[in-house]
């Protein structure tokens, strides 16, 4: 073995273990903490652990259930766990009691391991928690029961109904019993930050890069659409996510990535007269906001059609699927796509006119 070689296999293990360590070690404290929670609560108050604690687009498609679950125990003190990253999408939801910011699954391991909550809502299914540096795994025994994987989740139901389902808040393949529009709790301060962008008058919000390549839609496509939405309409273009892959020059394009929070995004997206994007978090924010959608979409891995999203995306009253059977978002055609924005855009144009 090199020098260079035994340096940086022991800088890998020391990572490893310190991330280790720290981890157990705010498991432990985690656990004091409930249990002080617990001694505090009145008798017959229940502590209730709900666990989604990625991706975003998950934890929004997952909101009905805080409120399902909260219509079940209306006096629980109900935790969310989550990942600090996605902190803002539960901390102002009013049927939470209390936000837990996970810092890895063996964190979660030796925190319940001492049995503090009455409940514990699984929204993960199997093989879908887990730590890389670590290097474990979690299982819900929910979903390993019920047989739902990140390989076949999609059979079950949509996002909020497989949640419900590993959860078992529901019979498997059930429908969700309550209302299943997500919701989103804006703040004033997400409001001002949007005021100070100053966005006028009609814009439409894009949303051109998710987090798993399957579902994206090449960037030169997404050029010529803004080209031609820039050239045939008169909105405003504002593009929004984690960064911008599109070489655009037109003055109706204004990129927004890398700049907001995600409620922040939120609320760019509210304010606009449509969403075009994929099946990806910000579309969710739309669903929730209830901005009028345009989703790119296609066959995803074993799912030749399936719909992610409940409430009014779920029944297509409020959004167009842009896809084509059996076909990859990226296989889609730039004069495909094109058409069926152009029908939502020109239908909007002749009922305003109307008005």
């Amino acid at each position: 073995m090199t020098l260079e070689r035994f340096i940086q296999l022991w800088t890998h293990r020391y990572h490893k273990y310190s991330h280790i360590f720290e981890a157990r070690l705010l498991g432990y404290r985690a656990r004091l903490h409930f249990q002080g929670v617990k001694r505090k609560l009145e008798k017959g108050r229940k502590l209730i652990a709900i666990v989604r604690t990625e991706h975003f687009g998950d934890i929004i498609a997952a909101e009905p259930i805080s409120r399902y679950v909260r219509s079940l125990h209306p006096d629980a003190h109900i935790v969310w766990f989550v990942k600090p990253a996605f902190y803002e999408l539960v901390a102002f939801n009013p049927a939470v009691d209390e936000v837990f910011k996970e810092f890895c699954v063996t964190q979660r391991q030796i925190l319940m391991a001492g049995n503090v909550f009455d409940e514990v809502i699984e929204l993960q299914f199997s093989n879908n928690n887990h730590c890389p540096k670590c290097q474990v795994f979690i299982d819900n025994p929910v979903a390993v029961q019920r047989d739902i994987t990140i390989f076949n989740y999609f059979d079950y139901g949509n996002l909020l109904e497989v949640f419900a389902q590993t959860g078992s808040l529901i019979p498997a393949r059930a429908k969700f019993p309550a209302d299943d529009q997500p919701r989103l709790y804006l703040q004033e301060s997400h409001r001002a930050k949007v005021d100070q962008l100053q966005l006028s008058g009609r814009f439409v919000v894009l949303h051109c890069q998710s987090n798993y390549k399957p579902k994206d839609w090449p960037s030169e496509r997404w050029e010529m659409l803004v080209a031609w939405l820039a050239a045939n309409y008169d909105y405003q273009i504002v593009e929004v996510g984690m960064k911008s892959s599109l070489q655009v020059d037109t003055k109706a394009y204004h990129n927004l990535c890398g700049q907001l929070s995600i409620l922040e995004t939120a609320e760019v997206i509210r304010r606009a007269q449509f969403f075009i994007g994929l099946d990806s978090g910000p579309s969710h924010l739309a669903n929730a906001t209830g901005t009028f959608g345009m989703i790119l979409m296609g066959a995803l891995n074993n799912f030749l059609n399936y719909n992610p999203y409940s409430g009014t995306y779920g029944r297509q009253e409020n959004v167009v699927l842009v896809r084509q059977p059996e076909l990859p978002c990226c296989d889609l055609t730039f004069d495909f796509v094109k058409e069926k924005v152009q029908e939502v855009l020109d239908k909007s144009s002749k009922v305003s006119a109307l008005s």
